[in-house]
């Protein structure tokens, strides 16, 4: 089980893997997108700016940088889909990642893009991304005619789900899941918008929304009624908050917030999945910092053989304050202890 990082500039590379970094994801924009699709088309899953390297000489200085160490770089080209024209740029850029810049994996979406990548044979490795939304074991079936030698599972299954589809394809592909960092209120790979501010995604403002209710046929709410309804949104709106970051807040210590899977890592690790992704190539280098350092100190102490409820009791110490972790909210998955 792996330790899967962020990472977003060559300058990152030497802390990261120092602090336990055991596999690196990044993504590269070229000038030449830009100039022709503007910053509102997303290459991949993130904004060209801030979260992926910008120039094929940055990425190519990352992964050398990286394979001296021993590290592997998986590159994502994972938006939901790409046009006609969109696709043959792509394609020559994937090969251009193979064969030159030496990229070890490329994350996939497009089921369109799969299937050509698996027709030409690159060397690098095919991961299947969570926004595939891969929820079962026989979606794993039906994208394993592609090649892909992992899958990355949507935030949204749960450990027992984790568990049927890892016993399922234990030999036939690795699964990775998340572990750090971001949320959905949604399910990603349903998603048709970007959390560009040009587009205007609503999902990051749900909670300040104004909302009235009201029934069908024109009748009032009773006091009881509107009362429950009140109640209903004050905790949607709580784990609103929790799913994006808690308002991307830190603790005392400098540590991030949000959604959050340390607790499970036992569980990830019984069962045999093979990488623990951290959330965040957007963000600044200290949050994927103290990221590393957090999931690789639960990696440690699992692998070090400790009873179950040991090592959650340090995860929820490395959480700081005890009541976000009470809450249930900041979660990514429930864990039975």
């Amino acid at each position: 089980m792996k330790v899967l990082a962020p990472i977003s500039s060559y300058d990152e590379l030497e802390m990261l893997a120092a602090s336990g970094a055991e596999e690196f994801y990044c993504g590269v924009v070229p000038r030449e997108w830009l100039d022709r699709y503007t910053g509102a088309v997303w290459l991949n899953r993130r904004s060209p700016k801030g979260g992926s390297l910008e120039t094929f000489s940055e990425l190519k200085r990352l992964v050398e940088g990286s394979h001296r160490l021993g590290i592997p770089v998986f590159l994502t080209l994972n938006a939901p889909y790409y046009t006609a024209e969109q696709m043959s740029w792509v394609m020559e850029l994937a090969r251009a990642l193979d064969g030159e810049a030496g990229i070890d994996a490329l994350i996939v979406t497009d089921i369109n893009l799969l299937m050509q990548l698996s027709k030409a044979k690159l060397n690098a490795a095919l991961h299947v991304s969570s926004v595939a939304a891969t929820l079962n074991t026989e979606a794993i079936r039906f994208l394993l005619q592609f090649g892909p030698s992992r899958i990355i599972l949507p935030r949204s299954l749960t450990i027992p789900e984790i568990e049927r589809i890892v016993n399922a394809t234990r030999d036939e592909v690795e699964i990775e899941v998340f572990m750090l960092n971001d949320g959905c209120a949604f399910e990603e790979g349903f998603c048709a918008t970007t959390h560009h501010h040009t587009v205007g995604a609503f999902c990051t403002s749900l909670s300040e929304m104004d909302t009235e209710f009201e029934r069908s046929g024109g009748r009032e709410l009773t006091r009881r009624q509107n009362s429950r309804l009140r109640r209903n949104l004050t905790d949607y709106r709580e784990w609103i908050w929790y799913v994006n970051g808690n308002g991307c807040g830190a603790t005392a210590n400098g540590l991030p917030y949000g959604p959050c899977g340390l607790c499970a890592i036992h569980d990830f690790q019984r069962i045999g999945v093979a990488s623990l992704k951290i959330v965040g190539r957007e963000a600044s280098p200290f949050k994927k910092l103290a990221s590393v350092r957090m999931v690789r100190a639960i990696v440690d102490q699992v692998r070090s053989g400790p009873d179950k409820l040991v090592v959650i009791e340090r995860a929820k110490s490395l959480r700081g304050d005890r009541k976000h972790c009470d809450s249930g909210y900041m979660c990514y998955y429930k864990v039975e202890a």
